[in-house]
């Protein structure tokens, strides 16, 4: 039996399919005037690098951790952190259709019974950077825009029935200090749930992030914080709720939607974390592919799953560029209600070359997939594709002082224009590099596709 929120999910997952799934009528390809997208695996504009370096995403090792450490949990800032933002001053605002308008102080909102729970946020923008055709006006996350921190505050739920929703009330708004332009509007950062999501996703207004006060870049002195939706939905730096009758439209309700093409009118929200697994990259990484260099035999290769509102009940794992799965070994309970699940799968490592991939089923029975990475989600949002990394099994490859030949891993990730004058100092010492590996054997397309995906995934 299903949750009245895992209801909603599922029919949220439907309408999604319907309208952006393949068989839907969506377009296949964008227009060939579209601009928003690009076929360039590698050529990356200033601003997309720019955004890159300022939103940093997650360290994969971490998956090896419980609780992700403050410093390494992803992080989107849309505009400029509010740094005047004073705890002994801030207020929240409560108002709208309510019976009982308020202004809280943090002193009144760290009086209110609290919870402390792990809760998996995830970027709706996974994975954007590793689709067939790139949309590169957003941030070009790879697979690394995730984190489980442990978060303190008070039940949203308490306070939005403390301040008595009218009969009229249908929508919570919440608006965050944040301010910038986009879309040619200056706008602070808001969004807004339904009260029925509202009162029954478990939400929380937090103000500590694993046992400490909020950091300035995680939302200080107070965030939202939604279980089971993707990270857009947690609004951070929170200065006001406000009760709607549900006719509130925004900017970010719209910028974050599956679409069929630019300027969609007739958008389906994002909302539900998908179902995903991550791995923790085996072996070791040369320093500039990002290649994964493993010894011989064993290789254990962990990570986590999680579903958002349903549990995983499966992960399987691939050797081979996700052409076959095996099941890996899940355990059973994740590390909270809201957060995730660790998994490990043995894989007998033989001398070569590898494409490894993971990837979870849940309890409804939602299979992670890479329909995403089709050209039907023109906003390249919620991605499902599996994660793929590119290893290379060597003898003794993890003992100090071996040489390792990544010549032809090397090959595979420079672009023409990159041969060029660009290589500048180094480049005498790549080209020779290069030149060894035009001899060998180049990588087939799988794993130099792979190898591609791999730096936004490790």
């Amino acid at each position: 039996m299903h949750s009245a929120v895992q209801t909603r999910a599922i029919a949220h997952r439907q309408a999604v399919a319907a309208y952006v799934g393949p068989g839907s009528g969506a377009e296949s390809e964008p227009s060939a005037g579209d601009e928003a997208h690009t076929s360039a695996r590698d050529n990356f504009t200033s601003p997309e690098v720019t955004l890159g370096k300022r939103c940093h995403g997650a360290h994969l090792e971490t998956l090896k951790l419980d609780i992700t450490p403050v410093a390494s949990h992803y992080q989107l800032i849309h505009y400029d952190v509010p740094c005047d933002l004073d705890a002994a001053t801030h207020k929240l605002r409560v108002f709208g259709l309510v019976g009982a308008p308020a202004e809280l102080s943090m002193a009144q909102l760290r009086a209110l019974p609290h919870v402390s729970v792990p809760v998996v946020l995830e970027c709706a923008g996974q994975g954007r950077v590793l689709m067939t055709r790139r949309l590169w006006q957003h941030v070009p996350w790879g697979v690394d825009a995730f984190g489980c921190a442990r978060w303190t505050g008070c039940s949203l739920a308490d306070v939005l029935r403390a301040a008595a929703p009218t009969a009229a009330a249908r929508q919570v708004v919440f608006t965050g200090a944040d301010l910038g332009v986009q879309e040619d509007k200056v706008q602070h950062f808001e969004r807004a749930l339904s009260l029925e999501d509202a009162l029954e996703l478990d939400a929380i207004l937090a103000y500590e992030m694993n046992g400490a006060e909020l950091t300035r870049a995680h939302g200080y002195p107070l965030r939202l914080i939604v279980p089971g939706w993707y990270g857009m939905a947690s609004v951070k730096w929170l200065t006001s709720i406000e009760l709607t009758d549900g006719s509130w439209t925004g900017l970010q309700m719209e910028a974050y939607a599956y679409a069929r093409r630019a300027h969609d009118a007739t958008l389906v929200p994002v909302q539900y974390l998908n179902v995903r697994a991550l791995m923790v990259p085996p072996g070791a990484p040369d320093f500039f592919t990002r290649t994964r260099v493993v010894k011989p035999g064993t290789c254990r290769v962990e990570g986590k799953a999680w579903g958002g509102v349903f549990r995983v009940v499966k992960v399987e794992f691939s050797t081979d560029g996700s052409a076959t799965w095996r099941p890996a070994v899940l355990n059973a309970e994740p590390n909270g209600p809201h957060g995730w699940q660790s998994w490990q799968f043995d894989w007998d490592a033989m001398v070569g070359s590898h494409v490894l991939s993971c990837r979870a089923i849940d309890a409804s029975g939602a299979v992670q997939d890479a329909l995403s990475d089709a050209q039907y989600n023109f906003n390249a949002m919620a991605s499902t594709q599996p994660q793929q990394v590119y290893v290379r099994v060597v003898a003794d490859a993890e003992v100090p002082g071996t040489h390792v030949d990544l010549a032809q891993e090397l090959n595979a990730v420079q672009t023409v224009e990159k041969r060029g004058a660009r290589l500048g100092a180094h480049r005498a010492h790549v080209e020779t590099r290069l030149r060894g590996a035009a001899a060998r054997a180049p990588l087939c397309a799988s794993g130099a596709a792979a190898l591609f995906k791999t730096p936004g995934s490790q």
